[in-house]
């Protein structure tokens, strides 16, 4: 026989870890010629992240084919932030992803100035868009300088609509701030 007994003064259970890495600005179109561009990645967890096997991977919304990627290495320290300088396109639509490639998990996600659904990243189909997409209209722009920040910094509610802002505070390296 068991018996089970509800005690009113026992705590709940610990919360799910929270955190982790996300992709937290990107500044893929710049004012005059297209140079210094960067994406950032935050560590919102509470503890160093190990960044061997992760790879930040650029899509071609075109034909959802990858163009460029940065091998990550070494560890970002909790709440830390690693820029990598890269000039993604600025076509529309485009995207980014960080994907772990030692399991071919697609870790976050970004697609921008439309959608992608069906990118091929070391021959894995992946969606780029997080819940509602991210408006057409939310973009980074060559008249006005600034990044697409997730705002506030490091929030991902896995809802890219909700999530992300274009900001003429590019903050690279550094928390992300909302336009004045």
């Amino acid at each position: 026989v068991i018996e089970l007994r509800c005690v009113a003064d026992a705590p709940p259970p610990p919360p799910p870890p929270a955190g982790g890495l996300v992709m937290n600005e990107i500044d893929y179109d710049q004012v005059g010629a297209d140079s210094g561009g960067f994406v950032e990645i935050a560590n919102t967890a509470a503890t160093d992240a190990l960044l061997d096997g992760m790879a930040l991977v650029l899509v071609n919304g075109g034909d959802g084919t990858e163009y460029d990627r940065v091998a990550l290495t070494g560890s970002l320290a909790a709440g830390g932030y690693l820029t990598l300088e890269i000039d993604a396109q600025n076509g529309a639509p485009d995207g980014v992803a960080l994907i772990d490639t030692a399991t071919g998990t697609l870790l976050d996600a970004l697609s921008y100035e439309g959608e992608i659904h069906a990118a091929t990243i070391d021959g894995q189909t992946y969606d780029l868009v997080e819940g509602t997409a991210l408006a057409a209209n939310v973009a980074d722009s060559n008249t006005v300088a600034g990044s697409l920040s997730r705002l506030p910094d490091g929030t991902d509610t896995n809802e890219a609509n909700t999530d992300w802002r274009f900001t003429t505070t590019a903050t690279p390296g550094a928390a992300n701030v909302a336009s004045p």
